[in-house]
């Protein structure tokens, strides 16, 4: 297989990008503030945006359903970029975690229940308005945590109490999945429209 290029999608990028990515996040447990660690996790990085960007993305824009892992996925450089720039004492850990925990993790959660809910209901994979609505509000959360101390530290910006983007984060968060669960435990809970084990 290759990747529309010429170059082949396995070889030796994503095994790279895994063992940096590792000795990155080990280098954080164990070694915090550091610049070793910080240069692993910004390398990690780099290597990450480039296997996204060889998947052509934006080539997803009308599938609700691939372009919300491609999404996800983005937050993992950020994520990563951003626990390097704390790996130098320029930013507190918290946006690089919740870039991970938030962005990264809740969006592919997200993005392949909805997926994979569908397809052992029977149903068609193509994501509804409010499916879409859920995965916007799901990247809006992981924004407003990973925002969330540039809002509410910063002397170029009028600051903002708190609690207004971590509400905020949290009530967006909560109403995708309430979406996901309003949708789809009905179907769940009933047998396959085409009559098939699930």
């Amino acid at each position: 297989m290759s990747d529309g290029k010429g170059a082949a999608i396995g070889g030796p990028i994503p095994q790279v990008t895994l063992a940096m990515t590792v000795v990155g996040l080990a280098g954080w447990v164990f070694a915090p503030l550091g610049p070793l660690p910080a240069a692993a996790l910004g390398l990690a990085a780099a290597l990450h945006l480039r296997r996204l960007w060889n998947w052509q993305p934006f080539v997803t824009r009308n599938r609700p359903m691939l372009w919300i892992l491609h999404a996800a996925y983005a937050w993992i450089p950020c994520g990563l970029a951003l626990l390097s720039l704390a790996e130098l004492g320029l930013l507190d850990v918290s946006p690089g975690v919740h870039a991970l925990a938030v962005g990264a993790t809740g969006g592919l959660v997200i993005g392949m229940i909805t997926r994979t809910a569908r397809g052992h209901t029977g149903r068609s994979l193509h994501a509804s308005k409010a499916e879409v609505i859920a995965y916007a509000l799901v990247l809006s959360a992981a924004l407003l945590r990973s925002l969330m101390p540039l809002l509410t530290s910063t002397s170029w910006l009028p600051p903002v109490p708190y609690e207004v983007p971590l509400i905020a984060a949290a009530a967006a968060w909560s109403i995708a999945f309430g979406i996901y669960l309003w949708i789809f435990t009905p179907w769940l809970l009933t047998t396959r429209l085409d009559g098939k084990d699930g």
